[in-house]
């Protein structure tokens, strides 16, 4: 049986012990915090880094043309620099040379979005609007992406299809209805490496409308939103997932130690 002073000096170096164990608990979890937040930093964005120049930032804006056909998958390879800036639209366009005269008239990409070139009104080729970006970083990114029609007041045409590449490999597949404001605003989690290919393409094709002459590859008021901020992944590094788990094994280990001391 223990005395008081002995008792008393058991209940003083229990209540230190955890006071070391709780100490030394925080500062494990706030690296291990740290070493999570500090990943996630931002890379690129859509819309602050638009400009007049292409590969500035490393954004890059063209075109994927699929012909009269359409409907048949994409090649990166076939990715093609919009030629000509028009300063007053603040936007990317299509010289008549580069597509033709008849499929040039909507096709563009600006800060937030795009339109592509469909089937019908003189168009005579399905093409893609393509925003494309080339990564800096090796690792894991997350790419925040806000996709939805922009040109509602007019809901025509059959609507489109939103589609992002990561080095010609399709990670994103989204119709979007002629109508459809709200659309899809999501983030996905993606490994790439520097000089890995990021495409944000619209699609013009949709489905075929039930009212009217428009089909599914018309691009009748097609102007759409597809923008997107990428940034390093907030998901841990297998070194600090270590970190935490070994502070977490040494500070049982340490307290089974001490009540076996005791014991």
């Amino acid at each position: 049986m223990l005395c008081k002073n002995e008792w008393s000096d058991t209940v003083t170096e229990g209540m230190g012990m955890m006071k070391q164990l709780l100490v030394v608990g925080i500062c494990v979890l706030c690296l291990a915090i740290a070493g999570t937040s500090a990943q996630a930093l931002p890379i690129a964005d859509s819309i602050a880094d638009f400009s007049d120049t292409q590969g500035q930032d490393g954004w890059f804006y063209g075109l994927y043309n699929q012909g009269p056909g359409g409907a048949h998958g994409y090649d990166g390879t076939q990715f093609t620099q919009l030629d000509d800036f028009d300063i007053g639209a603040n936007r990317w366009e299509a010289s008549d040379g580069l597509v033709g005269a008849n499929n040039n008239d909507v096709l563009s990409l600006n800060g937030q979005g795009g339109h592509p070139t469909g089937i019908g009104l003189g168009q005579d080729s399905v093409i893609w609007a393509v925003r494309r970006y080339v990564s800096e970083v090796t690792g894991l990114i997350d790419i925040a992406f806000d996709l939805r029609k922009e040109n509602t007041v007019e809901p025509r045409g059959g609507g489109i299809t939103g589609r992002i590449f990561v080095d010609g490999i399709e990670v994103v597949t989204q119709f979007i209805a002629n109508d459809d404001g709200a659309g899809l605003q999501a983030i996905i989690t993606q490994n790439v490496s520097i000089g890995s290919t990021i495409d944000f393409a619209i699609d013009p094709t949709g489905v075929q409308p039930t009212t009217g002459s428009d089909g599914p590859f018309s691009a009748r008021a097609d102007g759409s939103i597809f923008s997107a901020e990428i940034s390093t992944s907030a998901v841990p590094e297998p070194s600090t997932m270590l970190l935490f788990s070994t502070g977490m094994l040494g500070l049982i280990g340490y307290a089974r130690r001490r009540k076996n001391s005791h014991a």
